[in-house]
């Protein structure tokens, strides 16, 4: 290790409903909703990351949803229907997810990975554990591991 074993953070969004998160070092995406989000917040979250997936060419990204609830029917359709193919066109091949701990807030975030993972261009893991998905994430694509895109 380096002599920054934390390695670089950059905060992109720090706001009441939300923090965004970028690790360029890491080609890490990570971001953490602080409670129930939509609209306008939510979408300039998923906006700003996908502008690090292709500027950056970032693989990697941490969605942290514990404190999020069931999205608007007008949000998880766009969130489908118009971020994620623009997602799936980047280099973007890992999602750790710590979904919603409500299960109302749980059932989007399965209707996403699930579609996602019917794409089978990014491997999805779930976790309760945000240190267990930050190590899941950081042996991915490194040489040696298990990782397949």
């Amino acid at each position: 290790m380096g002599t920054d074993g934390m390695n670089e953070r950059i905060t992109l969004i720090e706001n009441e409903y939300a923090i965004l998160w970028h690790y360029p070092d890491l080609g890490i995406v990570h971001h953490k909703f602080l409670q129930p989000i939509s609209d306008e917040a939510f979408r300039n979250v998923l906006m700003t990351g996908l502008k690090v997936l292709r500027e950056h060419k970032a693989q990697k990204w941490l969605s942290d949803d514990r404190d999020n609830s069931i999205l608007p029917p007008e949000d998880s359709a766009w969130s489908q229907e118009y971020w994620l193919p623009r997602a799936l066109d980047t280099d973007w091949r890992y999602w750790a997810v710590l979904p919603p701990t409500k299960a109302r807030g749980r059932v989007n975030m399965e209707r996403l990975t699930g579609y996602v993972d019917e794409q089978r261009k990014v491997r999805i893991e779930s976790f309760t554990d945000p240190d267990e998905a930050w190590q899941w994430l950081l042996r991915q694509g490194v040489e040696g591991s298990p990782a397949d895109g």
